[in-house]
């Protein structure tokens, strides 16, 4: 999977290839240097969770890190070590020919944070969404995460069906 991490106005192209003989580890490849690193998500609390992340390859190492949403449009602050980066992941992916995770209409669009399949559909095409209500499950790495409207709308589209496989950044449903 390859991803745009944006930190400030630096824009990363990120590929991300998970060991198929080790669940939880992945290849990490950006700025042409390759990564083996041991990913677990510890806790998972609304728009945070809390990784373990553990280098495998030369400079071993382990950390810590706690990730928290801060909007739609793929928005992260990644804490770690007491630094605390502003990112945004796939943001000109997800914000389409519009520049913007919300368009001029006042779209939002629910995306996915990371990879994983659509195991449950809670919302249609028409309904009413409070802010924070969940809208879409995702399951990653064994977990189930709930894709939720950053704020109150109508559900104008669902863009994917139960049992899809998404990739970090898709659009899974657009709230107006």
């Amino acid at each position: 999977m390859r991803v745009e991490i944006a930190v400030g106005d630096r824009l990363r192209e990120v590929t991300v290839e998970e060991d198929s003989a080790h669940p939880g580890r992945f290849r990490v490849t950006w700025d042409g240097a390759t990564r083996l690193v041991d990913a677990r998500i510890v806790e998972r609390a609304g728009r945070e969770a809390l990784l373990s992340l553990v280098r495998l390859d030369g400079a071993a190492s382990s950390r810590e890190v706690r990730c928290v949403e801060t909007g739609a449009g793929g928005g992260l602050a990644v804490h770690a070590g007491g630094v605390v980066w502003r990112t945004v992941v796939n943001g000109r992916r997800a914000a389409g020919a519009d520049g913007g995770a919300a368009g001029a209409d006042g779209e939002e669009r629910v995306t996915a944070p990371m990879p994983g399949k659509v195991v449950r559909i809670l919302v249609a095409p028409g309904d009413e969404v409070a802010a924070r209500q969940p809208m879409i499950v995702v399951e990653a790495m064994k977990m189930e995460n709930e894709m939720s409207a950053s704020r109150a709308g109508t559900v104008k589209e669902i863009r994917v069906e139960e049992g899809t496989s998404v990739d970090a950044g898709r659009v899974l449903a657009v709230v107006e």
